[in-house]
């Protein structure tokens, strides 16, 4: 049954979610369409253009993505009350980044300090668009919409371009987030397009490997884009890549599905069950569905949704060494 979205996405706390849209149409969203021989995979660009663009307009930070040929990944960071912080000139100003109209040629440098000046001005747009910039769904609604507009006019077509609801899903702490990013990294080894991480094009892992440096290897996980606030996750950049690589390799190659002993301690320290973390990502999409974390964190999350039950959790209680 459909629940609203407002009862899954928390519109007064930040958190981690992993989001998912699909696109409705026969013809890839991206790719080469079998039938007609034309390609479409300058789309993927477009879409991670387009996140990328939005992270540093939206109270949220990127943290991994992957852009396929009839859908795209998300894992974020949201906080919906970010925007409560920024000044009234900061709020009009990323409104006007976000739907600049003609107003972003030069020519129309005046008209857009009274535009920018006149939204400053008025307490009631000011309230709506802080309500905006801190919402998933209009979020979702900004990358999807301009995606849509230009492959339609591409393709000469109307209609729907994106299922009408996109996919949420609550990652209830920074362990289920890590597993949900290898699982969105690793969507293209699983899909058979490729066996290494620098070649999965449109995905925040080959961003995260190809511009890696000796200085950044020694930081820990950071976002892509978009800054929140001052938030980093637990786990080494140098370690989650290597999590990554030799989970993608074991999924290839599940005969040689041997820990490397060196990367043991980040499952203590993550409270994850090594023993269970390769069947849990490389069957993440099938275990898990409205909310991934511990089972006190789950339940708080069904509560609220005046739930007695939340798909995943037998998932749940093997993903985690201790549940509690």
């Amino acid at each position: 049954m459909a629940i609203k979205r407002s009862d899954l996405i928390d519109s007064q706390n930040a958190g981690y979610y992993h989001l998912i849209s699909r696109c409705v149409r026969r013809a890839f969203l991206c790719g080469v369409d079998d039938e007609t021989g034309i390609s479409y995979e300058h789309r993927r660009a477009w879409i991670e253009h387009r996140i990328l663009q939005l992270a540093t307009i939206f109270s949220i930070e990127v943290y991994s993505y992957a852009v396929m040929h009839n859908h795209y990944h998300l894992v974020i960071y949201s906080d919906p009350l970010g925007p409560c912080q920024w000044s009234d000139l900061e709020v009009a100003e990323r409104w006007l980044q976000l739907f600049p109209g003609k107003l972003d040629n030069p020519q129309f440098k005046l008209q857009r300090e009274l535009r920018l000046q006149a939204i400053a001005n008025d307490e009631t747009l000011l309230a709506e668009y802080r309500q905006r910039l801190g919402s998933i769904s209009w979020l979702m609604r900004c990358i999807n919409e301009p995606i849509a507009k230009r492959s339609n006019q591409e393709d000469f077509v109307k209609g729907h371009f994106w299922e009408s609801r996109f996919t949420s899903q609550a990652l209830l702490d920074e362990s289920a987030a890590l597993t949900c990013m290898a699982y969105v990294d690793l969507n293209p080894i699983r899909a058979g397009i490729t066996d290494k991480l620098e070649e999965s094009d449109y995905t925040s892992i080959q961003s995260r490997v190809c511009s890696m440096t000796e200085e950044t290897l020694n930081q820990v996980v950071e976002s892509l884009a978009g800054k929140v606030r001052q938030r980093t996750m637990v786990m080494p950049l140098k370690d989650y890549i290597e999590l990554v690589e030799w989970t993608g390799q074991s999924i290839i190659h599940p005969d040689k599905a041997t820990i490397p002993t060196h990367l043991k301690p980040i499952f203590q320290r993550l409270n994850i069950n090594q023993d269970n973390w390769l069947n849990q990502v490389n069957h993440y999409g099938r275990n898990y569905y409205r909310a991934v974390g511990p089972l006190h964190l789950i339940q708080s999350f069904a509560d609220k949704l005046k739930s007695k039950w939340v798909k995943g959790v037998s998932s749940i209680r093997h993903l985690y060494l201790s549940t509690t």
